[in-house]
């Protein structure tokens, strides 16, 4: 079962996207990093989002959107799936950290603002006896605090994936070093005592 699913056509859908050639570009953190900072504020701040909230096919679509965008932020990131871009767990965590100051910024924003974000959950809102501008904040402080929570928890994890990778490649270097005498470190050697000798020689 586990062996039909792993061979399923949505998997090979899958692999045929991420294999094709613009997904090497799109997975590139200079397309990845604004997207998912500029789909934050493009969006909230901007006449979509109330465009996006006076019908339920638009909300919808919003939410769509911030799942893909999501997806293509943290998938390279994450490389549960085979991305193509191959990037040190190191350049992955500068990745995603340079998206944690905008998700902040941003809910602080929200949380500030002195005037409702749309007119249409404003009034959604009053009709329910919630004051807009309360509610919004309180919106935003969500955004703050329990947005933070999945960048820590993927942190986490590729902080993780970086000691097993450390790991392997020692294993990997014990393993050849086993094979070949250490060729590798007698050569080192032979390259440091060359230099001293051609220092010395000076």
């Amino acid at each position: 079962m586990a062996s039909s699913a792993w061979n399923s056509p949505v998997r090979r859908g899958l692999l045929v996207v991420l294999h094709s050639r613009p997904a090497r570009p799109m997975s590139h953190p200079g397309v990845t990093v604004p997207a998912f900072v500029v789909s934050l504020f493009g969006l909230y701040f901007t006449g979509l989002f109330d465009l996006a909230m006076s019908s339920h096919r638009g909300h919808q679509l919003m939410l769509i959107h911030f799942l893909l965008v999501g997806l293509l932020f943290f998938g390279p990131i994450l490389r549960v799936d085979p991305w193509p871009r191959r990037t040190a767990p190191g350049l992955r965590l500068v990745e995603m950290l340079l998206a944690v100051p905008f998700h902040a910024f941003f809910g602080v924003i929200v949380m500030q603002a002195a005037a409702p974000l749309s007119a249409t959950l404003a009034e959604s809102a009053r009709r329910l006896g919630v004051d807009p501008l309360s509610d919004q904040s309180t919106a935003g402080g969500v955004a703050w605090g329990f947005g933070e929570a999945p960048i820590v928890l993927v942190t986490l994890v590729v902080f993780a994936q970086w000691l097993r990778a450390d790991r392997r490649e020692a294993a990997r270097l014990d393993r050849q070093a086993d094979r070949d005498g250490d060729a590798a470190l007698a050569a080192y050697n032979a390259k440091l005592q060359r230099l001293q000798e051609s220092a010395s020689g000076r």
